[in-house]
């Protein structure tokens, strides 16, 4: 006879919503046996396709908090300062925890106190490692070296190729807030995320934080997750490019980037010149 996993204890899980779709209750399901009741939270930031009221129907024990769209980190304070798990598992509404995920991330947090953060390998639909969910934090070398090997892909395998796969648990620079755990002790001693971006990069410069403050960031394969990259709007959209920008030149500025900034912007000029995408 099978038996059903006990949840994890001291975990509160937030997922952030804005106009989610139906992928909200399908990440809401993943995780909601994974926990004890009442420790799943959605920061509704303004929606109004009917996605939260539709997710709340199908979970009714899952906490709902209004609050304005003041971004994607900011929505994500409101949660953490309204829960108070050890642990906290920041969850994209367009992502899907596997069983037993998070039993996994907890397990490998609590066998090192020095780990602030920890992700699990998270896929694409096709079940490959998700390009951008894991690096070293960017800098103007950084770039060159990656836009080197994209064009070693290219030449060698006539496209672009995927993020290469990790073997083991691997300490990295920064992951994906589409699914990470993160210590409350490590947000008390570096802070919430910076409210200063709306969108995109807010993940990265956390995990900055985290490693000037002496905290290790980890990603843990043996536990996996599917991210529908876009599937909960932005993407590719005008706003989106708009904030990505934004916020790129931001964590330019808080980390002395200045000659990457001015590459980028003298990249995008270029491009724009010759009639390119901006």
């Amino acid at each position: 006879m099978s038996t059903v996993p006990k949840p994890v204890s001291d975990v509160d899980v937030i997922i952030v919503a804005h106009d989610s779709g139906v992928l909200l209750t399908e990440a809401v399901a993943s995780v909601e046996a994974q926990v004890e009741p009442g420790r799943v939270l959605v920061v509704d930031a303004g929606s109004s396709d009917g996605s939260v009221e539709a997710m709340s129907a199908a979970h009714p024990t899952v906490r709902i908090i209004p609050t304005e769209n003041r971004g994607f980190a900011a929505a994500n304070n409101v949660g953490i300062a309204a829960t108070t798990g050890k642990f906290v598992l920041l969850l994209n509404p367009d992502a899907s925890l596997e069983e037993l995920g998070l039993r996994g991330l907890v397990s490998r947090m609590s066998a090192n106190r020095t780990v602030g953060v920890v992700a699990p390998r998270v896929m694409d639909a096709d079940g490959t490692t998700q390009a951008g969910s894991y690096g070293r934090f960017p800098t103007l070398r950084v770039a060159i070296v990656m836009r080197l090997n994209r064009a070693l892909n290219v030449l060698s395998l006539g496209h672009l190729g995927k993020h290469a796969d990790i073997a083991g648990t691997t300490p990295v620079d920064w992951v994906t807030g589409a699914c990470m755990l993160v210590r409350r002790s490590a947000i008390e001693a570096v802070g919430p995320m910076d409210e200063g971006f709306f969108l995109y990069y807010e993940d990265i410069e956390w995990c900055h934080r985290m490693h000037d403050g002496g905290w290790t960031v980890l990603v843990e394969p043996d536990s996996c997750c599917t991210h529908h990259r876009g599937g909960s709007g932005g993407g590719s959209s005008p706003a989106a490019v708009a904030a990505y920008r934004a916020s790129f030149y931001r964590y330019c500025k808080l980390y002395h980037l200045g000659l990457y900034a001015l590459a980028a912007r003298i990249g995008l000029g270029t491009r724009m010149a010759v009639g390119g995408r901006g």
